[in-house]
């Protein structure tokens, strides 16, 4: 079952936020307090994991329109799309009886499509309507109880952070029995999710305890649960390797971390609040993946603020692994939380007069406050952004293209012949498939604006994402505004596929490897078979024969610059370079209407 899309109305600062569409991953957008969390409160009671959440007026109602007070106003709503087999699992269970028997009616064939809308109100508990061919036939109350069963769990997950403190396990064993789990604490929820994930079960731990017999085996519970810890946390955190150890006297419960660098077992409680809290997202998110939240929708509320850059980025991997168990949202000021490689999944959360919150999809807003956030992942400034704005501007792959193209552009400029016009500035991204993120917020935007793709499957791939998403949705004179330009067809580049160092000949680039690593690649050793981009057909020979494990470009780009320095008229241009280099830029200021 897919969740597609919410929104959500009359709750705290939202009046409406507008229909808001869910990705396998979607990011929420926007500065303190500006309504995120409050989006997160509203659709978790839609079909809470803990089922004891639910609205209430008297709390959540907004305060600009207490006098308007409504107990049958809808809070929230929320779209599941049905696959093949759930939609006869429904049908065989919600179907109406028949007023003259208690047959069941016949039904025409199934439909193909078929949606359940959760709604939450503030009087009721929420209730799944269907939304599709043929819903008259189904009985809403069966409906509803399928929906209860089947429909995904939401959890919220608010506080990742474990103190690291010891915990008395018969306690534990209280709380546990007393209270629902979102009432534990996250300390008394992650020793609670190691334990599960570990397979031991809390009441034999504790009886074990109780005998000289039972504490052996369970000595050898304790390390069995402290390999598996350590093993599934080396999994998500790359920072340096780490070993746990669960250690128990008695009914007390203390962790160890152990790794590299220290040389010796630290109570977790000693390590620092970043690392205590991936620990614990570590944990929770293998228990998501593998134990009870396996095919839940996860809300999570600013993970990784209290992380390292690096850390940062490894939990937007873990995000990927975790799309294939979970659906998951989560809210972010961090400019370091935006995965430039998906600007589909952005939401923008803006306030409007009385701080009301509304939601924005993509990655432009009027307002200050998100727009840093997304500036600030771009290495925007302000000042870069009136420059940009002012300008036209040509995206490309990275900072090796810049240079290279600013070099020769410069050097044909001092010489009068064809280069890059003055008016258009070069903005450097980070990769082919971080180039559609650039694209979006330019043609947002409304800057004038373009890319400049590398002609392989990346570049292909960035093309295609950056004409669904945005120019098939432009009006003819808008898509004026943005062009896309390959560079094989632009540069005249006779090769199936071309990147930038194909402006230069093959044999000028194997001479920069060979200075670079110290070798002796001659040309008739690069393969032919496969893809003839020069890069490709180096890194194919530095793999098999040489036993590396890929190209360092930024090694071959420090042996060009030396280059550079002796290069001060287009004639020293390696063969072939001068040509395609001005067919190149003749081909931008065309697409730019500009001139030199």
């Amino acid at each position: 079952m897919k969740f597609t899309q919410f929104r959500v109305t009359n709750f705290r600062n939202i009046h409406d936020s507008g229909s808001i569409r869910v990705n396998n991953i979607t990011a929420i957008v926007g500065q303190n307090e500006a309504g995120k969390s409050n989006l997160f409160e509203a659709l978790y009671r839609i079909n809470p994991f803990d089922g004891n959440a639910t609205y209430n007026i008297d709390e959540d109602w907004p305060v600009d329109r207490w006098d308007e007070k409504d107990e049958k106003a809808i809070v929230c709503q929320a779209n599941f799309e049905l696959d093949e087999h759930e939609i006869e699992s429904l049908f065989d269970a919600a179907r109406k009886a028949s007023e003259d028997s208690e047959e069941e009616p016949a039904l025409e064939e199934l439909p193909s499509t078929f949606t359940l809308q959760g709604t939450g109100y503030y009087y009721v508990e929420p209730h799944f309507w269907p939304r599709g061919e043929q819903s008259d036939q189904l009985d809403q109350i069966k409906v509803n109880a399928w929906a209860k069963q089947n429909v995904p769990k939401f959890v919220y997950i608010r506080d990742y952070e474990m103190s690291g403190s010891q915990m008395e396990l018969n306690d534990l064993q209280r709380r546990r029995n007393q209270v629902s789990w979102d009432e534990l604490t996250a300390d008394e929820q992650t020793i609670l999710t190691v334990l599960e994930l570990a397979n031991v079960e809390l009441d034999d731990f504790i009886e074990k305890g109780s005998t000289p017999e039972g504490r052996t085996i369970r000595s050898f519970d304790k390390r069995s649960a402290s390999s598996f810890l350590s093993q599934q946390f080396q999994k998500l955190w790359t920072q340096k390797k780490v070993r746990f150890e669960i250690e128990i006297d008695a009914t007390t419960l203390n962790i160890f971390a152990e790794d590299d660098v220290v040389g010796m077992p630290v109570r977790l409680n000693r390590r620092s609040t970043g690392f205590r809290w991936y620990v614990a997202f570590a944990w929770k998110f293998t228990h998501a993946s593998d134990g009870q939240f396996s095919n839940c929708t996860l809300l999570l509320e600013e993970p990784g603020i209290h992380l390292h850059y690096t850390a940062q980025r490894d939990l937007l991997k873990v995000f990927e692994r975790l799309k294939t168990s979970n659906t998951i949202l989560y809210t972010t000021h961090l400019a370091s939380m935006v995965d430039l490689g998906y600007p589909e999944r952005i939401r923008m959360v803006e306030n409007l007069e009385g701080s009301s919150a509304t939601v924005r999809e993509g990655v432009v807003s009027k307002q200050k406050g998100p727009m840093a956030v997304i500036e600030m992942s771009l290495g925007l400034t302000g000042s870069m952004s009136g420059l940009l704005g002012n300008r036209k501007t040509l995206v490309v792959e990275g900072g090796d293209e810049a240079l290279i193209l600013n070099k020769i552009s410069g050097l044909l400029r001092s010489a009068e012949r064809q280069h890059l016009s003055d008016s258009i500035y070069i903005w450097a991204s980070e990769g082919a498939s971080k180039t559609p993120m650039y694209a979006a917020f330019a043609i947002g935007q409304q800057w004038q604006s373009g890319v400049l793709l590398d002609t392989d499957e990346a570049g292909h791939q960035a093309k295609k994402k950056i004409d669904e998403l945005y120019l098939s949705k432009l009006a003819e004179k808008d898509e004026k505004c943005f062009r896309v330009l390959m560079l094989g067809a632009a540069a005249g580049i006779k090769k199936t596929d071309a990147a930038i160092e194909d402006l230069f000949p093959d044999s000028f680039y194997l001479d920069l490897v060979n200075e670079a690593y110290g070798y002796s690649i001659k040309l008739d050793e690069l393969p032919v078979d496969g893809s003839d981009m020069i890069t490709k057909r180096v890194e194919s020979v530095l793999k098999s024969k040489h036993g590396l494990s890929g190209l360092d470009k930024g090694r071959v780009v420090g042996k060009m610059l030396q280059k550079f320095d002796e290069w001060t008229e287009p004639k020293h241009l390696p063969a072939g370079t001068l040509a395609r280099a001005e067919k190149l830029f003749k081909t931008i200021n065309s697409a730019f209407g500009a001139v030199n």
